[in-house]
């Protein structure tokens, strides 16, 4: 199914929907990645479900243009909101979409029906320590020694080789991301390229700052939608920073998915299927 791509809060944003009834947005990660999301789209029931995926600005399909900011991506999606007469819906999103999907339901809770996180970090910086242990603890010992040379010397590079560095750098630490990494080859990339570097920097540079703002963490607490969060058991990300962020919303459910990484549905779609579908029934269908 072929996506169209439409102005939208002043730039050109690929999006694709499909199906009929209750709007569910898919949100990619990166950030600066692509929409990669068609194996959830796939868990969901076109019959209930109107799916809406999108790609942000800065990735693939969409304008390379800024600002890269999160509150403007935020607002790019409440424009396609509008863009697409949408009333409420369903923000569903993964890795860094898990994020851009929590602070826009905190500024826009009234067109939210609810959340979905999936793999997402959590609002404590922390997080990246313990991530940067179990990342290097999952790695083979050929690629931990790889991983930790190229990170030695990657700020003496410029240009090209610095961009090539980066990209090997993520295409080790996405290995680790699997709990079966022999789907590796399975993970999203366009053209053998995983992200665009400069949205990754310019987003990943805010994040600390606004996710733990405490303005922002009282607005999150007094959000009232309901809200599913989902991890999987093997991601090098620990779920303990979500099950936090978790205990701060009113209502709010945790799904520990077995046998998976950050990408539950290569490692376990079954499970990942059965907790989101559970959760739309339970709050959204009925």
């Amino acid at each position: 199914m072929q996506g169209i791509i439409s102005k939208i809060n002043g730039v050109s944003l690929w999006h694709l929907v499909q199906g009929q009834g209750v709007p569910i947005v898919l949100l990619h990660g990166g950030p600066g990645s692509y929409d990669y999301l068609q194996p959830v789209a796939e868990l969901l029931d076109e019959r209930y479900f109107k799916i809406i995926r999108y790609e942000q600005r800065g990735s693939w399909r969409s304008e390379k243009t800024g600002p890269y900011d999160i509150e403007t991506f935020i607002e790019d999606l409440e424009q396609l909101r509008i863009h697409l007469g949408v009333e409420k819906w369903v923000v569903c999103g993964h890795s860094w979409g898990a994020s851009l999907a929590l602070a826009y339901s905190t500024k826009y809770p009234a067109n939210v029906k609810a959340l979905i996180y999936i793999s997402g970090t959590g609002i404590n910086s922390a997080w990246h320590a313990d991530y940067r242990t179990n990342r290097l603890n999952s790695m083979s010992p050929t690629d931990r020694e790889e991983y930790i040379y190229l990170r030695s010397v990657m700020e003496t590079m410029i240009g090209v080789e610095k961009e090539h560095t980066q990209d090997r750098l993520r295409e080790l630490s996405l290995r680790t991301d699997l709990f079966n990494q022999n789907s590796f080859t399975q993970l999203p990339r366009i053209d053998g390229q995983f992200v665009n570097n400069e949205v990754n920097q310019k987003i990943g540079s805010e994040c600390n700052g606004y996710f733990e703002n405490e303005k922002f963490k009282k607005a999150i607490s007094l959000t009232q939608f309901p809200c599913l969060f989902v991890h999987g058991e093997a991601d090098p990300r620990p779920y303990h920073y979500v099950k936090e962020l978790a205990s701060n919303l009113q209502t709010s459910e945790l799904a520990v998915i077995p046998r998976a990484g950050h990408y539950p549905w290569l490692d376990n779609s079954a499970a990942l299927g059965k907790e989101i579908n559970k959760f739309l029934l339970k709050h959204v269908l009925t």
